[in-house]
């Protein structure tokens, strides 16, 4: 535990057993034993009040068996990410499936963004981003050059 060693604990009563030197190191020795029951007391009172108020006994196996690192913000993002991109993949957007042609006519000139999905829960999605043979990203790019000239 922080890197404390019985080596280093050692070392640490001599230099206190120098710097209070031997008439007040009983006493400091004292206080100390009392502040470690103390600390110890209190964390065992605590841990038996959770216990109580959960109904389930709090064990260092079942703690250290739990895997936090599942809840990191950056390890959900980069998820997420690579959910996105193995989509973009196997995306099999053909010019001939009629839904996308459909959403292809309502295209309108200028538009970035195309509103899919149900009305429940509808997408945005830049049109940039969809794969070049997609009807979609084809008739926008198409009206857009149709207004530039």
């Amino acid at each position: 535990m922080f890197g404390l060693t019985f080596e280093k604990l050692f070392l640490v009563a001599i230099i206190a057993g120098f710097v209070l030197g031997p008439q007040r190191l009983p006493g400091y020795a004292h206080r100390l034993g009392r502040a470690v029951r103390t600390l110890r007391h209190f964390v065992d009172s605590t841990r038996s009040t959770a216990e109580a108020e959960m109904g389930v006994p709090l064990r260092r196996s079942e703690w250290e068996s739990l895997d936090l690192k599942q809840y990191d913000p950056r390890r959900i993002v980069a998820d997420a990410l690579r959910e996105n991109d193995a989509l973009r993949e196997n995306d099999t957007a053909t010019p001939t499936d009629p839904e996308l042609v459909a959403e292809a006519a309502r295209v309108r000139p200028g538009q970035k963004y195309l509103i899919t999905g149900p009305s429940s829960h509808p997408r945005r999605v830049l049109i940039e981003s969809l794969p070049e043979n997609d009807p979609r990203r084809i008739a926008a790019e198409a009206s857009t050059r149709e207004n530039a000239c």
